[in-house]
């Protein structure tokens, strides 16, 4: 999960507080918090037209602060040669659309909330519970909330997750899919089953994020950025470049090895803007989106989703890889972190939770055993 220059000196799995101050310190340590300006919102990033036929277009950002002292917000305007978005992927909540809801909402203010805003399982004591999802963030509350909640605490799952073995954890009791929200307060399910009004406390969304770009502005640079209903990038080439937008380029957004993979992207995006190394030509990145749009239709998957098991993350991280190549002889350049054989048996046998195959629990930490697998724990 770290870059690899600076390892997390907690361990692999954290609170949220360690990343933060993982990212802060990174920045010093590499000297560049000096050209960081916090606390400032992006409202709107635009295309300026470039004056000669090639040249490339310029961007103007428009900028917003609050001043705390004038009690009003601050706004300005530059201009920049190109721009990287890297913004994330995880802060703006997606919840399904699902027949009642938006009345049961109103009925019943305060009810239902996204995972985004949990905060303690505390929060939920002698409470009933049902949880959405059962992806990561659905683990999580899973995992936490029953130790807290009146039991039984629900779970609606739409197939069984990675982490579910054939029975359900003690207090927990699975549901399939909700169907529709009744006007009574009743929540029905896609079996039949039912919970009423008075059987539920709090229903938590963890139904994942959608990527926001509010401040792309479309009517002045001619296109969208990102498509929603297809679930990704617009024109985009490994996730990271455009092909028609040479100096715009948007990191952290695949779902991948954290960290790891946002430093092959800026290594290569440098190495790119810098003139040093090239992308394949405009035909071959278009043909690259169209092969991936169909592979991931065809899995029935999201396109920025790169599994591991699979090896798609080796091979995406070896294109990153490749086009970044050497750093100068002179050392000028950074290289590419190699994913040699201990990152690798980290990656395939330290788990956050159990997964019904053959593990072993040791240190607080979950092994699953491999003929690779050594006596001591390597960290990422």
């Amino acid at each position: 999960m770290s870059y690899s220059d600076l390892p997390f000196a907690y361990g692999p799995f954290v609170p949220h507080w360690v990343p933060k101050q993982y990212i802060e310190n990174y920045f010093s340590a590499h000297h560049t918090d000096q050209y960081l300006v916090t606390n400032t919102t992006v409202e709107d990033v635009s295309k300026i037209e470039a004056k000669q036929p090639n040249d490339s277009p310029r961007w103007s950002l428009t900028l917003r602060r609050s001043n705390a002292v004038k009690k009003q917000d601050e706004w300005w305007s530059e201009t920049f040669d190109a721009v990287i978005i890297a913004n994330g992927h995880y802060s703006v909540p997606y919840v399904p659309k699902v027949d009642g809801l938006e009345e049961y909402i109103v009925k019943y203010p305060g009810r239902v909330m996204h995972s985004k805003q949990f905060r303690s399982a505390a929060d939920y004591s002698q409470q009933k519970v049902l949880i959405i999802g059962n992806s990561s963030s659905g683990q999580d509350l899973i995992t936490a909330i029953p130790e807290e909640a009146a039991h039984p605490v629900y779970q609606s799952r739409r197939s069984p997750g990675r982490w579910d073995g054939d029975t359900p954890p003690s207090g927990v009791e699975w549901k399939p899919v909700i169907s529709r929200y009744d006007s009574s307060g009743t929540i029905i399910f896609s079996d039949g089953s039912t919970l009423s009004e008075n059987e539920v406390d709090k229903v938590i969304y963890c139904t994942g994020y959608k990527p926001s770009f509010p401040f792309w502005n479309v009517q002045q640079n001619g296109r969208q950025i990102y498509d929603y209903r297809q679930d990704r990038l617009v024109g985009s080439y490994l996730h990271t470049f455009f092909q028609d937008i040479p100096n715009l380029a948007v990191i952290g957004l695949p779902r991948v090895l954290t960290f790891r993979s946002m430093e092959y992207q800026a290594i290569a995006v440098a190495r790119v803007w810098s003139g040093r190394r090239s992308l394949p030509s405009s035909g071959e990145q278009r043909q690259w989106e169209a092969n991936r749009a169909e592979f991931t239709k065809q899995q029935g998957r999201k396109f920025h989703d790169i599994p591991w098991d699979n090896g798609e993350t080796c091979e995406y991280l070896r294109a990153l890889f490749d086009i970044a190549g050497l750093p100068e002889l002179n050392g000028d350049g950074r290289y590419p972190p190699v994913l040699d054989a201990r990152t690798r048996w980290a990656i395939q046998n330290l788990k956050k939770y159990p997964e019904p195959k053959h593990e072993e629990e040791r240190d607080g930490f979950v092994v699953v055993r491999s003929p690779e697998a050594k006596d001591s724990l390597h960290f990422i």
